[in-house]
């Protein structure tokens, strides 16, 4: 099996901020409701009306929180995916999850980097549903959901093509500035198995939407020119650096 290295997702913290939020924001206007009635508010005007305010308020808080938490959720629930499936990899393979990495002023995470003696893959993983829309050169994709009701509605995303690459480059000025040069690569990843994908990308842009899919293309992609075990070992020595978890499992 691969070689993990594991480092914390710091959306774990904010996920446990999100879920208090909620609970608060839940029950806050409950005991406003009971505090308004029991105590009589309702016969000052303006006491009463700041009262209802403060409710509207925190019950509007309560849904862009939820919104937000459960964004944060399913993009948890396609990184474990990703996981299991990066597990069936070889014992040639070093994975690093939720990389920091850092040059000058430019900083990213990448949610998954996967290196071996033929390659560098730096691999986002994305959980959305639906039906995605979206361009190579454009700044943000839309996700249209249908719901059995016929409701329809769209959110619009970054896009990941983009953000790969500003990792890409990152990642590369790290490696040359401690004297390596090698091939680096990236692949989207859709863990959502209902995702129905409407990109118009170039030849070079690597996307897909199943495991077996993805895996069957981290076994066969083959480098212009591979790293070689030298070369990836110490590259695998160089980004452990940056991990704010020191810690390699065999998985």
């Amino acid at each position: 099996m691969a070689y993990f290295y594991k480092n914390g997702n710091d959306n774990f913290k904010m996920i446990s901020v999100l879920f208090a939020l909620q609970v608060i924001f839940g029950v806050l206007p409950v005991v406003l409701l009971v505090c308004y009635i029991f105590l009589n508010l309702y016969t000052n005007p303006l006491l009463g009306y700041i009262f209802i305010g403060i409710m509207v308020l925190t019950a509007i808080a309560n849904i862009v929180v939820t919104k937000r938490y459960n964004v944060l959720i399913s993009g948890l629930r396609g990184e474990k995916s990703l996981m299991k499936t990066l597990k069936k990899l070889g014992k040639d393979y070093t994975v690093f999850t939720n990389q920091p990495i850092r040059y000058k002023k430019n900083r990213s995470e990448i949610d998954f980097l996967v290196i071996c003696e033929k390659y560098i893959m730096i691999i986002e993983v994305k959980n959305h549903n639906g039906y995605i829309y979206g361009k190579h050169k454009d700044e943000s994709w839309t996700q249209r959901k249908v719901y059995k009701d016929g409701k329809t509605t769209e959110t619009s995303i970054q896009n990941p093509i983009k953000q790969m690459r500003r990792q890409r480059e990152i990642l590369k000025n790290i490696l040359m500035y401690h004297d390596i040069e090698a091939w680096v690569d990236t692949v989207l990843y859709f863990s959502a198995p209902s995702v129905h994908l409407y990109l118009d990308l170039v030849d070079s842009d690597n996307v897909c939407s199943d495991s077996d899919e993805l895996m069957e293309f981290l076994s066969g992609y083959e480098a212009p020119k591979p790293i070689g075990k030298e070369k990836a070992d110490k590259i695998v020595q160089v980004l452990s650096q940056y991990n704010d978890k020191k810690k390699r499992r065999k998985r």
